[in-house]
C-alpha cells in the first residue's frame, strides 16, 4: 500500500465533483486535513510501521468519501451514521479500496476506524495499533472541525441568548455534545467547543492551541448584549485552562 496510490486514487475519485460548491470544496480539503493531521499523530507515536501509516492515511482520507455527492444538501458538520454507511459501501461493497491495494489485511481495521469515527469510545476486543488508529482518525476529524467553522462558517455566528440547560449541563461535565440536542446558536457553538473533551492525544490539544481555534472562533461570534458576551469570554478562560492541563497530561 503506497501514500502516492492512495492520493491518486482519492483524487480521480472525487474529481467527478463541483469543487465550486462550498460543500465539496470543503469535505475536498477537509479530507486532506484530515490525513495530513492523522499521518503526524501516527508518526509522532513512533509504534507504527510505514504500511501501518499508510493504513492510517487511507482511513482518515477516505472517512467522509460517502459525503461527496452531485447534488450535495448537507450541513457542512453533518456526522451520522448515514454518512459511514454511504462510506463503507462505496470502499468494501463498491470496491473503491481494491483500487487502491489488492491485499485484504487491513480491512478490518480500515472499517473498524471509519465506523468508529463518530462514535464514543472504542470497540471492545480491538488490539493496541487498531485502538490507536481509530483514536488518531477521531482526534484529527474532531480537531480540524475548528478549522471548518474558522474557513466555512456553517452556524450562524450571531449570538443571541444563552445555550439551553442540557447542552449547558453536559458542557460542564466535560461531554461531548450532539448538534441533534441544540436549539440555538449558541448550542451549536458549544457543541462544536465540546469535540475537544474527545481528544485522545495531548498532541492533539497542542494543535488545538497552536492554532488559536478558540480564540479565532470567539473572535467570529457577534453578540446581543454585554451579559452574553461576558458568559462566553468566561467560557473561553475556562477552556484555555483546560488545554493547557490536557497538553501536560501524557493522554487525554
Amino acid at each position: 500500500m503506497k501514500s502516492s496510490r492512495i492520493m491518486k486514487i482519492f483524487e480521480q475519485y472525487v474529481r467527478k465533483y463541483d469543487m465550486n460548491n462550498v460543500n465539496i470544496k470543503s469535505r475536498y480539503f477537509h479530507s486532506l486535513k484530515v490525513m495530513e493531521i492523522a499521518k503526524e499523530l501516527a508518526t509522532g507515536l513512533g509504534i507504527f510501521t510505514e504500511e501501518e501509516i499508510a493504513v492510517v492515511e487511507l482511513a482518515s482520507l477516505f472517512h467522509e468519501i460517502g459525503n461527496f455527492s452531485k447534488t450535495p444538501n448537507y450541513r457542512i458538520d453533518e456526522e451520522d451514521d448515514e454518512v459511514t454507511e454511504k462510506t463503507l459501501d462505496i470502499l468494501f461493497t463498491k470496491g473503491l479500496i481494491r483500487d487502491i491495494t489488492k491485499d485484504t489485511t487491513y480491512d478490518s481495521i480500515i472499517q473498524i476506524a471509519i465506523f468508529g469515527c463518530y462514535k464514543n469510545g472504542f470497540p471492545r476486543g480491538i488490539d493496541e495499533k487498531t485502538r490507536h488508529i481509530c483514536a488518531i482518525v477521531k482526534d484529527a476529524h474532531n480537531l480540524d472541525s475548528f478549522r471548518l467553522f474558522v474557513n466555512y462558517p456553517y452556524v450562524d455566528t450571531r449570538i443571541s441568548s444563552y445555550p439551553n440547560s442540557i447542552v449547558y449541563n453536559d458542557f460542564k461535565k466535560f461531554k461531548t455534545i450532539h448538534n441533534k440536542v441544540c436549539e440555538n446558536n449558541s448550542d451549536s457553538v458549544l457543541a462544536l467547543l465540546s469535540k475537544m473533551y474527545s481528544f485522545n492525544y495531548k498532541y492533539s490539544y497542542y494543535l488545538l492551541k497552536q492554532n488559536a481555534y478558540v480564540a479565532k472562533l470567539f473572535d467570529m461570534l457577534t453578540f446581543e448584549n454585554d451579559d452574553i458576551e461576558k458568559f462566553f469570554k468566561q467560557l473561553t478562560m475556562v477552556l484555555n485552562n483546560y488545554i493547557d492541563k490536557r497538553i501536560g497530561a501524557i493522554y487525554a
